[in-house]
């Protein structure tokens, strides 16, 4: 979805629809709950398998003794510019699942 289709979406929601929590599910973890926040993000966040799951920009990850070979051949998991969504009590609920 684009931000332009979620706008048109959102303009045409009354504002007693307006003032209601925005929630998240997911099927694919059996959770679900309410969005905290949403962020934007000002450089590309990569994930290197830390536990609890943390996305790390460059600097972060060459302070961590990663070349740019390596950040090079990592994913990019949100690209700068984007905007994306983090979840409500996630350090918690993915405690559940790696115990």
């Amino acid at each position: 979805m684009k931000l332009r289709d979620l706008k048109a979406w959102l303009e045409n929601l009354s504002d007693e629809e307006l003032d209601k929590e925005l929630l998240y599910n997911s099927m694919d973890y059996g959770i679900s709950g309410t969005v905290g926040e949403i962020n934007r993000c000002d450089e590309n966040l990569y994930y290197v398998g830390d536990d609890p799951l943390l996305l790390h920009t460059q600097d972060e990850l060459k302070k961590r003794g990663f070349t740019k070979k390596q950040i090079s051949k990592l994913d990019i998991e949100v690209p700068e510019g984007c905007y994306y969504i983090e979840l409500s009590n996630e350090y918690s609920i993915l405690e559940r699942f790696v115990q």
